[in-house]
């Protein structure tokens, strides 16, 4: 067994501890079979189909898991006396003033073979659909830039049988650019070579730049993260000092680990250590991209979140925040799910918490579980320049969280994302 399936397999026992079978979303193998496609370095034609209407789609329940680490998902808790506060209240009566809060479209790529979709947020009608080239089979990442219209998906090969889903393998990145009323253009290869270890990938919110994060080379130390012009391909690299890797598994689809302020020049990411007796310590830093590369470790500051409260330790099983927290782009704040499991009356659970960036502790609380008949795990999915708005799930329903309401998203839109069985599950991983 290699060190990250040892990984893998550990935080997904630890997690299980936490949260109930019903909400982790089915991983699969993709199925038989591929798509027709063309290639060669050009403009890819044939692949993106545009839909003038949203098709009929089956009545199905909308439940959405909050534990899928590629998803996003951050769990962790609550112990400072006095901060929490009344939950938002669901159902605002002006729905299409909350959505104008939150970015118009979306891509949803699927677990396994197959196209992704593009859709509009506020009424889930379908936009287009995206083919994966050949001679890849899927989609494996997927990140968007800050102005809801610019793209960068990441295409594998056929994942077979008896492949480890968080093994390294290829991935070719292409760009997709939506025009003003969220159409697809035609998906584009990046000028940037296929990649073998990607662990994160984000966007430059000006949809200039792209930052991949990067697994060591095998048997060395050195994780790393490149920085490439989506125009021309030239890049920068950062090599981490230190053993451990930067970055999520993917499993087999992903779309975190990195994180863009609005200023296109501060990168979030997280530095996971080593296993330890207790498990995987893991920090959260800022790199300064307009250093000239070189260590990365010198031109990145540590957000200070304590380290009890981050990674996957044997100590905070009850009391953690799992995966990566979402940057507001002002970069003053982390919108996190929250977790916190303490003897009755005192129980906290699953919340939406906002962090300092400057101090690392809870300064407002989202949402939190205030019964036990209340759908329980979290997941936030996006967050706005000032943390007053988040793409979230409260249980199974994704929603737009704000300061003091909830409103979930029609359930048109939730249907291109989620399946019905088993309930709790994703078919397809959004990134707005």
């Amino acid at each position: 067994m290699n060190a990250l399936e040892d990984r893998l397999r550990t935080e997904l026992r630890a997690e299980s501890r936490l949260i109930t079978g019903e909400t982790i979303p089915a991983l699969s193998l993709p199925g038989h079979g591929g798509h027709r496609a063309a290639g060669n370095g050009r403009p890819v034609r044939g692949l993106v189909r545009r839909a003038g209407a949203p098709p009929r789609w089956p009545g199905w329940v909308a439940p959405v898991a909050a534990a899928a680490a590629v998803a996003g998902v951050v769990i962790a808790s609550l112990a400072i006396s006095g901060l929490i506060q009344r939950s938002a209240r669901s159902g605002p009566a002006n729905a299409s003033a909350v959505f104008a809060k939150v970015p118009r479209y979306f891509i949803a790529i699927p677990e396994v073979s197959g196209h992704a979709v593009i859709g509009a947020t506020a009424t889930g009608a379908v936009l287009g659909t995206v083919v994966p080239p050949e001679p890849h089979t899927f989609f494996a990442w997927v990140a968007a830039a800050g102005n809801s219209r610019t793209f960068v998906l990441g295409a594998s090969p056929k994942l077979r049988h008896g492949d480890i889903l968080n093994d390294p393998r290829p991935v070719k990145l292409y760009r997709l650019v939506l025009d003003r009323s969220g159409h697809p253009g035609r998906l584009t290869p990046l000028p940037i070579p296929t990649e073998t270890g990607i662990t994160g990938l984000a966007v430059s919110p000006d949809g200039s730049k792209l930052a991949v994060s990067f697994l060591p080379p095998h048997g060395r130390t050195g994780s790393s993260i490149e920085l490439f012009s989506l125009a021309t391909g030239a890049r920068r690299g950062w090599v981490w000092p230190n053993p451990g890797t930067l970055g999520s598994i993917a499993m087999p689809v992903a779309s975190g680990g990195l994180q863009w302020e609005a200023d296109n020049r501060t990168l979030m990411f997280e530095a996971i250590s080593t296993r330890t007796s207790d498990g995987w310590p893991v920090q959260l830093y800022l790199l300064d991209t307009a250093t000239p590369g070189g260590s990365l470790l010198a031109s990145s500051k540590r957000i200070p979140v304590p380290n009890a409260d981050l990674g996957w330790l044997h100590t905070n099983a009850r009391h953690r925040i799992t995966g990566m927290p979402f940057i507001t782009g002002d970069g003053t704040k982390l919108v996190a799910a929250f977790y916190h499991e303490e003897a009755p009356p005192n129980v906290f659970g699953f919340t939406i918490t906002e962090f300092s960036v400057r101090t690392g502790k809870p300064i407002r609380v989202l949402y939190r579980l205030r019964t036990g008949t209340e759908d329980g795990s979290t997941a936030v999915y996006w967050a706005n320049t000032d943390g007053t708005a988040a793409i979230a799930v409260r249980g199974p329903v994704f929603g737009v969280q704000t300061l003091t309401t909830f409103t979930p998203l029609p359930a048109a839109t939730q249907r291109l994302f989620t399946r019905e069985d088993p309930p709790g599950s994703l078919n397809r991983l959004p990134a707005w």
